[in-house]
């Protein structure tokens, strides 16, 4: 009788080892309580020969194991403030002697001996060439595509991929097993999955060779959009209720320059909080753990229009308002071909108007004008801020001409024209100038050309050392 119920007694531990797990997953949970991740941050040490250094721009230079750093010490807190136990394999990421840096299997077994159950190891891809446009998210595995060795692991990096794809907003996302990615290495697959012996993933968020994704790693609250990624994959793994709160991010740019706008300012209401862009060519700001209510973002970057947007943010939120931001100085014209009151301007020359910034070309063409009245046609340079008229008859002879470019014209961002440069948009442009007198010689009249052709200029039109060749 004592020995059969030593049998039951064993038969029921082994039957709840075995269902813990699936226990673990299946139950729905209010945090991570009695669960323990270890964290990898990839690569470390600023060492070229283990490590990845692109520079995107002059003084701007990002080290993939300092951006993989930073984005676990951000899942590291975000896993601790819902109770999980959390290990990093390293907790530093200068190595004065690259010997001490933890090697791929000293990395897994910090993971075995700690006897966590997830192990994820995080890092950033690149092409390896010239990275003009790829920029997806790879999740891997250890196994073939479709015979995990661990099936979690392949769960898990289903939730992951799109978790990172949708908040680093990359072009598409893929889950693999290694040994189906790797097929030249067989069975070995990555050295840093090899050992473990529970499920683990390793994860490229996105493409750091990539210039425009290189100077959004290179800003921390980006980093921590992917440690937010991370965590809602182990929420929805381990069916954790989900977070009520939201996340608001964006992209600013220059509307004229159509680039990334460096030190932005942005406030989110009504709490009133306020985010300082960085230096790093990204424009990227962001707000965490946004109360579902209606908020308005007001975008205040100096000398720019403040112009708000209202936004419903939703329960578990992930919310982009990105924005091109227009420069509330109004245009003005910085040089002219003729100066204004010239009184030699040559017959067979062509009109040019140099603008401050890049003009809606529709509203510059309706707003210009030539008296005495003058056919010709309009040649845009240098991105809208270079405009060429060419006269279709050579311009009469001794004769004044005006110009007037009226208040209707404005900019690319919609700002009205600054004709007199005094700081007040909506005001005309106004040139006169006066022609050569006739040709009194059989000599000069040979100088008039038949036709006009604009070729390529260099270095800059109306600088003295530029050359415009017709």
């Amino acid at each position: 009788m004592v020995k059969g119920r030593v049998m039951k007694v064993k038969i029921k531990f082994l039957i709840a080892f075995i269902f813990l797990p699936l226990i673990l997953v299946s139950q729905q949970r209010n945090d991570f309580s009695g669960l323990k991740f270890c964290i990898d941050p990839g690569h470390g040490g600023h060492n070229p020969a283990n490590d990845r250094q692109v520079i995107p721009d002059p003084g701007i230079v990002f080290w993939e194991s300092e951006s993989n750093f930073q984005k676990a010490l951000l899942l590291d807190t975000l896993l601790k403030q819902k109770n999980a136990w959390v290990i990093l394999t390293r907790y530093t990421n200068d190595y004065p002697d690259d010997s001490q840096e933890p090697s791929l299997s000293a990395r897994a077994a910090i993971a075995n001996a700690n006897n966590v159950h997830f192990f994820h190891s995080i890092h950033s891809n690149a092409t390896g060439g010239t990275n003009t446009s790829t920029n997806y998210t790879l999740i891997l595995f250890r196994g073939y595509d479709n015979q995990p060795v661990f099936p979690d692991a392949k769960t898990m990096s289903s939730y992951i991929a799109p978790q990172i794809k949708n908040h680093l907003r990359t072009s598409t996302y893929y889950v693999r097993g290694d040994w189906s990615f790797y097929p030249d290495w067989g069975t070995a697959g990555l050295g840093v999955l090899r050992p473990l012996l529970m499920p683990g993933q390793l994860s490229e968020g996105s493409f750091h060779d990539y210039f425009p994704e290189t100077r959004r790693l290179m800003n921390q609250s980006y980093r921590k959009m992917e440690a937010f990624a991370l965590m809602k994959s182990f929420m929805q793994f381990y069916n954790v209720i989900p977070d009520t709160f939201a996340i608001i991010a964006g992209i600013q740019t220059d509307a004229d320059s159509a680039k990334p706008k460096n030190g932005t300012r942005v406030r989110l209401l009504p709490e009133n909080r306020v985010y300082v862009g960085d230096y790093y060519n990204n424009g990227f700001y962001m707000f965490d753990f946004v109360p579902p209510t209606p908020h308005t973002i007001k975008f205040e970057t100096p000398n720019y229009v403040s112009d708000p947007a209202n936004l419903n943010v939703s329960v578990n939120g992930l919310h982009f308002v990105d924005k091109n931001l227009i420069l509330n100085l109004p245009p003005v014209i910085t040089a002219t071909q003729p100066v204004n009151n010239d009184t030699a301007f040559k017959v067979t020359n062509y009109i040019g108007i140099r603008f401050s910034r890049s003009m809606d070309t529709t509203s510059v063409r309706n707003a210009f004008s030539i008296t005495p009245a003058t056919s010709g046609s309009f040649t845009w340079l240098s991105s809208g801020q270079l405009l060429f008229f060419f006269p279709s008859q050579p311009l009469l002879y001794d004769t004044w001409y005006t110009i007037k470019i009226d208040s209707s014209a404005k900019s690319v961002g919609g700002i009205k024209l600054d004709g007199n440069g005094d700081g007040i948009l909506g005001d005309p442009f106004i040139l006169t100038f006066k022609t050569q007198s006739q040709p009194t010689s059989v000599e000069d009249y040979s100088n008039i050309p038949q036709r006009f052709e604009l070729y390529q200029n260099y270095p800059n039109p109306f600088n003295p050392e530029t050359i415009i060749r017709f």
